[in-house]
């Protein structure tokens, strides 16, 4: 028979304990006592009236009680406390190994664990989450470790080529006008692209979003504006834009803008990856309470392996390709936090060769939330 999990808890067991000690002490004193009162006679050698004698010996005998319960109740104090001091420290000394191991880990370290082996209670519970919280921090510092190398490496690309041109420039025995306004540009584009990764950054690393500054977006008109929007990149680089209609309200809670910037990335990526003469479709549905956006092309498509890792930041498909490009490897992982600071996932199902399919769902508007004016174009 299994016993209920309380009874396995640390302050079950102290409960037993000590009550079993009093239990056992106030016995003690009890027994010992009546063993005394019935051990005690009448007052000898002293002869006086009836009364007097009855009186003599009440007296007495509440104040022996008297010594005997004070003393008894002293002996019963420090043996109590010195039992449940002795107990405690039996019943919490996994509680300081689990101290000490702890003690012992820092940054450096991360990857020790406590693995504390015992009974299903606090102490156990305690040295779990405690294994749990170092798993969650060694994640912490190697993603921190990555990202910092993985900026440093962006930020070095456009620093090289700003100091590698003025190096060339300044070796040049004749520098004409239009060696400095080359050297500008160059200087230039660098500078923008630091921003760019500066400002990707900065958005990556905000908290989530205030809410309280959204409105009610129409999906169906945002899609509309970003087909615009894209309509002139689509036609240059031989790609069919495509809008599929909308059948009714598509109406979702968030910031127009963050929602518009996730969707047009969506689409400037499956202008930029696809193919001459290739398609590029966007469409929304519902299904049951979530809005589906869609944003399906006919282009080089994704490899498995890439799928699972190209919303990670600064992580590239085709790292060449999107260096020339002007990429920074994070435009996927801040599509990824827009969504997310909405309630919503961002998913991809692509075939290498074949295209991509890229899906963004989020919660659809109820008119039970909170009403806020819609956004207008």
């Amino acid at each position: 028979m299994r016993l209920p999990a309380f009874t396995e808890t640390i302050r079950f067991k102290l409960t037993l304990w000590y009550v079993g000690l009093l239990i056992l002490f106030v016995t003690l004193f009890i027994v010992g006592l009546n063993l005394t009162m019935e051990r005690l006679g009448p007052p000898r050698g002293f002869m006086t009236i009836p009364e007097i004698i009855v009186r003599e010996l009440h007296r007495e005998n509440v104040e022996t009680l008297r010594n005997y319960s004070l003393i008894g109740l002293g002996g019963l104090v420090i043996l109590g406390a010195g039992g449940g001091y002795f107990l405690s420290g039996r019943m919490l000394k996994p509680v300081d190994r689990v101290s000490s191991l702890a003690a012992r880990i820092s940054s450096t370290n991360l990857k020790e664990r406590i693995d504390y082996l015992g009974a299903e209670d606090e102490i156990k519970r305690l040295a779990d989450t405690f294994d749990d919280m170092l798993e969650r921090l060694e994640s912490a510092f190697e993603a921190q470790k990555q990202f910092i190398q993985d900026a440093s490496h962006e930020l070095r690309t456009p620093i090289a080529i700003a100091q590698t041109n003025i190096e060339v420039t300044e070796m040049e025995e004749k520098v004409t006008a239009k060696d400095y306004k080359r050297l500008m540009e160059v200087l230039k584009l660098s500078l923008e692209r630091m921003n760019m990764l500066s400002d990707n950054l900065l958005l990556l690393s905000e908290d989530e979003q205030d809410k309280s500054k959204w409105s009610i977006v129409d999906m169906a008109l945002l899609l509309k504006e970003v087909a615009e929007e894209a309509s002139a990149k689509a036609t240059a680089a031989g790609i069919s834009l495509e809008l599929e209609a909308a059948s009714g309200e598509m109406l979702v809670r968030g910031d127009a803008l963050y929602l518009k910037q996730a969707v047009i990335n969506l689409v400037d990526n499956a202008i930029k990856y696809n193919r001459a003469g290739g398609t590029v479709k966007i469409s929304t549905h519902t299904e049951d309470s979530r809005l589906v956006v869609q944003v399906e092309d006919s282009g080089i498509g994704i490899s498995p392996a890439d799928q699972q890792r190209i919303f990670d930041r600064f992580y590239r498909v085709d790292k060449s390709r999107s260096r020339t490009q002007g990429g920074s490897g994070l435009g996927l992982s801040i599509m990824k936090k827009l969504v997310e600071d909405h309630g919503g996932i961002i998913s991809v199902e692509s075939t290498p060769g074949a295209g991509s399919t890229f899906r963004i769902i989020l919660p659809k508007y109820s008119p039970a939330e909170t009403t806020m004016p819609p956004h207008k174009k």
